[in-house]
């Protein structure tokens, strides 16, 4: 066999190696985490597991990106692996990050955006994996506050009127989703009174619900508790009121002669409102 035959076959053989090495290679992304829609103020985790696929496949990079902007990088071949960079909406949490995670503090609005993992394996090959997922911050309301329509302390009711209660949500984004309860269970939808939302330059929307209805229906033993629930990207915001019956107007309602006008004794409606003031006394 000639030199140079035989130097073709061994540089065939060493490339080919060379060429199999490479495609032998491969990197995938096995899990990415990224909360859909965490809440204003928050610390956020974000998670990008990954596998290196070939022999002595070593890491090059994991970078992580919110839309155009690279905030964080981890490079596996240098002794201080780990590189952050603040945008408009992101702070890293540099001492937390590690090559699978990066932690983003006191998010807000602004973070909000399109977030891609991408992971590199060591050259020459320079296999890569990407994948994205969408955050949405959101804002809960600043408030939920109950309000009636008459506003007596405590709020008492007579057999036969109606109770009105209003509850506003303010300044939620995206607009939260009102739901009312009495003594823990939901109400019918004819006891609701639906308003108009108003949003602000902002886009934070301040929305209100009404609840309706004549006592002494949904009182038990003289009392209802109303529930407000202000939902927002599954963040609760919750508002309560208790609101009482008085036991000598029950009593009169109920009575065979109150259809007619009978008059409970003076004193025992005295008696039934101090009951219920030592009522409330207690949580």
């Amino acid at each position: 066999m000639s030199s140079k035959l035989l130097l073709y076959l061994t540089t065939t053989i060493l490339l080919s190696r060379d060429v199999r090495c490479y495609d032998d290679k491969a990197v995938e992304i096995t899990e990415l985490l990224v909360p859909e829609s965490p809440r204003s103020g928050d610390d956020v985790t974000l998670t990008c597991r990954f596998r290196l696929v070939g022999y002595n496949h070593r890491l090059y990079t994991v970078s992580w990106w919110r839309g155009k902007d690279q905030f964080y990088t981890y490079k596996g071949t240098n002794i201080d692996p780990k590189h952050a960079y603040t945008f408009n909406g992101i702070q890293v949490k540099k001492d937390e990050s590690t090559e699978e995670s990066v932690v983003l503090e006191n998010v807000s609005e602004d973070t909000s955006g399109l977030y891609k993992c991408e992971v590199m394996g060591e050259g020459p090959a320079f296999r890569t994996a990407v994948e994205t997922k969408t955050m949405t911050v959101i804002v809960p309301p600043k408030q939920v506050d109950l309000s009636a329509w008459s506003n007596p302390d405590p709020l008492t009711y007579r057999s036969g009127d109606m109770v009105e209660i209003n509850c506003t949500a303010t300044g939620a984004k995206p607009k939260a989703n009102i739901k009312w309860e009495i003594n823990d269970l939901p109400v019918k939808e004819r006891n609701l009174m639906k308003y108009s939302d108003f949003e602000d330059s902002r886009g934070r929307v301040t929305s209100k619900l009404g609840l309706r209805w004549r006592a002494p229906d949904y009182f038990r033993n003289n009392l209802a508790r109303v529930t407000c629930i202000a939902m927002v990207g599954g963040h609760a915001t919750r508002g309560s009121k208790n609101i009482y019956l008085d036991p000598a107007s029950s009593a009169a309602f109920n009575h065979q002669f109150g259809a007619a006008g009978s008059q409970l004794p003076t004193t025992w409606t005295i008696l039934s409102l101090a009951s219920i003031l030592i009522a409330r006394s207690f949580p």
